[in-house]
């Protein structure tokens, strides 16, 4: 087998312990055999982000020798000594660049930070995958990737991100040539998911294969009120006034709202035909992580948007640049430059990151295994890690955990029993997005479509795609937009496991979702694009150039009903975790409920500033 990774590799390796995340089960598997033919993460693209799309199999197998015992008593006392420090962050997404950044912006530029970041790139979600297909460079995002532009004086903390980091609020967008037929293009991946703003992007609507044994899809539905849809009469009624009640929540709705499933809400409270609990159901799989039968209403209320809401915008790269620019701010030389261009669009300096001298020091591959207080009364704080293979400890007067509740229920070794409790209620679930890099893409445009939602068996991949408009760089980024050039067209799903509690949902979903092999996965992507686009000139082997998976394993909080503000009187779980304890600040983007940039940005710098202070 030249120790390549198997499928038998896979289900031993990771299906036993999966279930209960990347570290839990201390009897689970053996890691890969080699790292030589990674076969559970497959081709990454190119650029500064190929060796991190999503959670590749060495940051697996990191977290898997946590999981699995693998550091004794003798070997963390065999830890390296590695410095002292005032602040001293795990994890190096947007949350944690912001707790770094801003702790030193309260405390003092030239206070000494160590930031441990376990991937190969910096930015958590918020990174990108890089194409190069005939000539063009061609980038999509691996999760995070929408924004709305905040109004200039507004007051709000994006506005003021935007403001200090100097982000622009203006864009260019790519040519659409007038000689050709007019479409309508997203300019992020969400937009188009359910149509809510068909009014704005060309969305076809697959419903499988017709009589005359074509495809049948169908353009647009919503604005023709679903006539002529394989909807019934009642059916389509229900999703009309289903998609009519959108608006803001009140304070009393939404308690009201999180006491219940959305699939109770819709069908028992709203009362409506099961059809609308099919509609939604994978929208609401993908950003909830479990099936509507387990997801709160509270969260399912709120995806229904009014169809003349502005359409969210998103950078060719997703949300990369936000993180990228909070690590401009903390090392300069990382990314030399003061323009957006070259934020956006430059190569990072690896090099600059980790340098003995300078106060701000990032170490990628760096996966923290224990971190605790040296005494009850102890004005230090005890990290240990590994990277490359060994053990390493430092000592901060203060520190931040900015990486996910998956994690830091583990390696908190002195938590207290109230904050383990309240972590014991945080539950995960999967997402996968996928970006397939196209040679060209008449097969959409032969459609009159930019964006596509199935109807599809268990035995389907996914349920939806787009194909954006994407931003254009003034100088180092401007692919074409025709269908006989180059594009990404971009998946994005969960793996919802229907009639299981939400905590199960989310282990059974991620332990299916982990023990799949890149190839699986690949061959459903082509057969899905095969069978939706094969009728119009799609040809796999012709048509496709690459395809990256971005596998997350945690990237969604599971909401069941209670968990915003709480049952039987107590208190919602995120109170207590966003409290911190001792010289231990915590602020990790899912303490507002669920994982967004935004979110991520302002718990990572409330825990920066209460850091700080604690000095």
């Amino acid at each position: 087998m030249n120790g390549q990774i198997t499928r038998r590799d896979f289900v031993n390796g990771i299906l036993v312990g999966a279930g209960s995340g990347l570290i839990l089960d201390p009897a689970a598997a053996r890691p890969a055999r080699s790292a030589d033919a990674d076969l559970f993460t497959g081709y990454g693209g190119v650029g500064d982000y190929a060796k991190a799309n999503g959670n590749t199999w060495p940051v697996i197998q990191a977290a898997h020798r946590i999981r699995d015992g693998a550091y004794d008593a003798a070997a963390l006392q065999g830890a390296q000594p590695s410095g002292q420090f005032d602040l001293v962050v795990v994890g190096g997404g947007i949350a944690g660049l912001s707790a770094a950044y801003y702790f030193k912006k309260l405390a003092g530029q030239n206070r000494r930070v160590l930031l441990l970041e376990n991937h190969a790139m910096l930015g958590g979600e918020a990174r990108q995958n890089e194409f190069r297909v005939a000539g063009e460079r061609l980038w999509g995002p691996q999760g995070s990737n929408d924004f709305g532009v905040p109004a200039p004086g507004s007051g709000s903390r994006e506005d003021a991100f935007f403001t200090e980091f100097q982000i622009p609020r203006e864009y260019a967008w790519q040519h659409w040539d007038a000689d050709l037929k007019p479409l309508r293009f997203a300019r992020d991946n969400y937009s188009n998911m359910d149509g809510f703003q068909e009014s704005q992007v060309d969305v076809g609507y697959f419903f499988g294969t017709a009589a005359d044994g074509r495809p049948d899809w169908q353009r647009n539905i919503w604005a023709r009120n679903l006539e002529g849809t394989p909807f019934s009469q009642a059916a389509r009624r229900d999703l009309l006034r289903w998609r009519a009640n959108n608006g803001p929540v009140s304070e009393t709705e939404s308690r009201y709202l999180d006491t219940l499933t959305y699939q109770d809400y819709l069908e028992n409270v709203r009362g409506y035909d099961s059809a609308v609990t099919r509609m939604a159901a994978p929208i609401v799989a993908l950003l909830s992580g479990v099936s509507i039968d387990a997801a709160c209403a509270r969260l399912g209320r709120q995806l229904v948007e009014s169809p003349d809401r502005p359409m969210a915008l998103s950078f060719p790269g997703g949300n990369s640049p936000f993180p990228r620019a909070l690590l401009r701010g903390l090392i300069p030389e990382a990314l030399p430059g003061r323009d957006f261009d070259s934020l956006q669009y430059g190569a990072v300096s690896f090099a600059a990151l980790d340098r003995q001298a300078q106060s701000t020091r990032i170490q990628l591959g760096a996966t923290a295994i224990r971190v605790e207080h040296q005494g009850p009364n102890s004005d230090a704080v005890r990290v240990i890690y590994e990277k490359g293979g060994r053990l390493f400890k430092v000592e901060a007067r203060t520190v931040v955990m900015a990486s996910g509740g998956w994690v830091n229920k583990h390696i908190l070794a002195d938590m207290p029993s109230d904050l383990r409790a309240a972590y014991d209620q945080f539950f995960y679930a999967p997402a996968l997005i996928v970006n397939v890099a196209l040679r060209q893409w008449r097969f959409l445009y032969d459609l009159d479509i930019t964006a596509c939602r199935w109807f599809d068996d268990a035995d389907g991949f996914g349920y939806c795609c787009n194909l954006r408009q994407t931003m254009v760089g003034a100088k180092q980024y401007a692919p074409a937009l025709h269908p006989d050039k180059p594009a990404v067209l971009s998946f994005y799903l969960g793996l919802p496991v229907p009639g299981m509690p939400a905590a199960q949902q989310g282990a059974a979903a991620r332990a299916v979702f982990l023990a799949t092999p890149y190839a699986d996965f690949e061959k459903r992507i082509r057969n899905q694009m095969a069978r939706m686009f094969a009728a119009h000139g799609f040809q796999a082997e012709r048509d496709i150039a690459a395809i990256v998976l971005n596998r997350w394993g945690h990237a969604r909080l599971i909401e069941p009903p209670g968990f915003h503000y709480g049952v039987q009187g107590k208190p919602s779980p995120l109170e207590r975790v966003r409290a911190g304890y001792g010289r231990i600040a915590i602020g990790h983007s899912e303490l507002n409920g669920g994982q967004h940039w935004g979110s991520a940005l302002e718990y990572g710098k409330k825990a920066g500033e209460r850091a700080a202070n604690i000095l």
